[in-house]
Parts: structure tokens; C-alpha cells; sequence
């Protein structure tokens, strides 16, 4: 038989979740995304002198962080 916690346990586990749940993973992923996007296109056009790599690299990545920001953005507004 589960033992019930005190009201004021409870209150501060909610606060806790509500602080997780507050915070946007999706927005620090996407951050991550495109720095490294920036970093690895850098590393192209220097090192190999390859600028339409480097384009292709910042386009691609670019795609990717919109398809998935566009797929949380629908998924937002169900719940």
C-alpha cells in the first residue's frame, strides 16, 4: 500500500517537475545542432578549400533543425 507523501512534499515535487518540464531541450538541441553545423563547414571550406560542401553542410543542418522544430511546434499545440 503506497504511503502518501505530506502536502508539502508533494508541492515541492510539482514545482520541481514543473521547472524540468519548463525548460526547452528543443531549443538547447537545435543551438547544439547548428554550432556544430558552423564548426564542421568551417573545417571544410579551410581545410579542404571546399565551399560548396560548406554550403550544403549549413543547408542541410539548417533543414533538419526546421523539419524537427516544425514537428515539435505540431506537437505543441496538441497537448
Amino acid at each position: 500500500m503506497p504511503i502518501p507523501l505530506p502536502p508539502k512534499a508533494r508541492t515541492k515535487v510539482e514545482r520541481m517537475r514543473e521547472a524540468v518540464t519548463a525548460f526547452d531541450w528543443l531549443g538547447l538541441w537545435a543551438l547544439s545542432l547548428g554550432f556544430c553545423a558552423i564548426v564542421l563547414a568551417a573545417t571544410a571550406d579551410f581545410m579542404g578549400a571546399d565551399i560548396i560542401g560548406a554550403g550544403f553542410i549549413l543547408v542541410g543542418a539548417a533543414a533538419i533543425i526546421a523539419l524537427i522544430v516544425y514537428a515539435g511546434a505540431g506537437r505543441d499545440e496538441k497537448t
